[in-house]
C-alpha cells in the first residue's frame, strides 16, 4: 500500500494485482523472467543416458515435473493422469518428479502423493529425483514427452519456460502467463480439469509429430525472453521509484 512502484514478473500477474489487490495500473511495472543459459537442447543420447540414470527403462518415454510439492501445484492430478496412461498404453511412460521433498514448509504433500502413487500402482514408473542441477535437468527436459505444470495458478511458471528452452513441449495451466509466453508451444488446461490433463498427456505421448512441432515452437518462443531485458525493466522501475 505504501509503495510508489510495484514490480512483478508477468502481464498475467500485473492483471491479477489490479484485480485482486486493487493496485492502480499506473503503479505497476513488469520485468519478465527468462531461462538461464544452461537450458538448451542436447543430443538424444545425452537425454537417454540421463533418463536411464533417473530410472526410466529402455524404450520408454517420460514426463517431467519440476517444482515444489505443495497442494496448489496439483501434482495429484499429474499422478492420476499418468496412471491412466500407464493402464492403457502398451509401453507406459515414466514420470519424473524433480525437486527436494525436505527442509521446506511448502513441501508438506509428499507423503500424501506417495500414498496416491501406491494407490494407483505406479511406483515403478514414478521417480522422485530430488534436486537436479541445471546441466542434468536440461538433459531430462530435452528428451521428455512434455514438461507438466497444471497448477491452480502460476505468476510466471519458470520451470515450464526452462523446459521449453530445451525444446520440450509444455502442458501447463491456463491460470498463468504461459499461454501467452509459450503460445503454440504446448497444450494449456484449466486448473483441476483431470480429463483435459489426461488427454493432453496422451496426445503428446502418442503423437510424435505434434510433440516435435510444439517443442520447436516452445523453443522459438523462449528465445524472445532474456534476463538482460528483465534486468533493464527492473532497473527502470527502481530508478523511477527513486526519482
Amino acid at each position: 500500500a505504501q509503495a510508489d512502484i510495484v514490480l512483478t514478473v508477468s502481464e498475467y500477474s500485473r492483471r491479477d494485482l489490479q484485480r485482486v489487490l486493487g493496485i492502480a495500473p499506473q503503479r505497476l511495472r513488469v520485468a519478465v523472467e527468462a531461462p538461464a543459459e544452461a537450458y538448451h537442447p542436447v543430443p538424444p543420447d545425452e537425454s537417454l543416458a540421463a533418463a536411464r540414470a533417473a530410472g526410466v527403462t529402455s524404450g520408454a518415454g517420460w514426463f517431467t515435473y519440476v517444482g515444489g510439492f505443495n497442494p496448489h501445484k496439483r501434482i495429484d492430478l499429474i499422478i492420476r493422469a499418468h496412471a491412466d496412461l500407464a493402464r492403457t498404453m502398451s509401453t507406459p511412460p515414466h514420470l519424473l518428479l524433480v525437486g527436494t521433498t525436505t527442509g521446506d514448509v511448502f513441501h508438506g504433500e509428499s507423503g500424501r502423493l506417495r500414498a496416491l502413487i501406491a494407490e494407483c500402482g505406479t511406483e515403478s514408473l514414478v521417480h522422485w529425483t530430488g534436486f537436479v542441477p541445471d546441466e542434468r535437468l536440461r538433459q531430462l527436459h530435452s528428451g521428455a514427452i512434455a514438461a507438466v505444470l497444471p497448477s491452480e495458478c502460476e505468476g510466471f511458471g519458470l520451470p515450464a519456460v526452462e523446459a521449453a528452452a530445451c525444446g520440450a513441449p509444455v502442458i501447463a495451466t491456463t491460470e498463468s502467463p504461459l499461454p501467452e509466453l509459450l503460445a503454440g508451444g504446448g497444450i494449456f488446461v484449466a486448473p483441476g480439469d483431470l480429463p483435459a490433463l489426461t488427454d493432453a498427456m496422451r496426445r503428446l505421448a502418442c503423437d510424435l509429430m505434434l510433440r516435435a512441432s510444439l517443442g520447436a515452437e516452445a523453443l522459438r518462443q523462449t528465445r524472445r525472453l532474456t534476463w538482460d531485458a528483465g534486468a533493464r525493466a527492473a532497473l527502470d522501475a527502481i530508478l523511477e521509484a527513486a526519482a
